[in-house]
């Protein structure tokens, strides 16, 4: 059986037209671990997803060496009010 990493993290950035975005998860050994995640990762939740909201996933492998892991069979947890102004 296969070991299942899942991680809850913030969309810091989302670009609409490529359809993929970055999530940070803050972690106690490092400031902060990086995650791409692809809109077809996406099982639930708004899309496109706020910038700023919690999203809930699998952690992945990194597609190609050098690049980051990623963020797979995601959810997406909007909060009731994202603006720009509040990140």
């Amino acid at each position: 059986m296969e070991d299942v990493t899942i991680m809850i993290g913030l969309l810091r950035s989302w670009n609409t037209t490529r359809g993929f975005g970055f999530i940070d998860v803050p972690t106690a050994v490092f400031p902060l671990k990086k995650y791409f995640l692809h809109v077809s990762d996406i099982l639930e939740g708004s899309n496109p997803p706020p910038v700023g909201s919690m999203v809930r996933f699998e952690v992945g492998p990194p597609r190609k060496a050098g690049q980051l892991p990623i963020a797979k069979k995601a959810w997406i947890i909007a909060p009731k009010n994202v603006s720009l102004g509040a990140l």
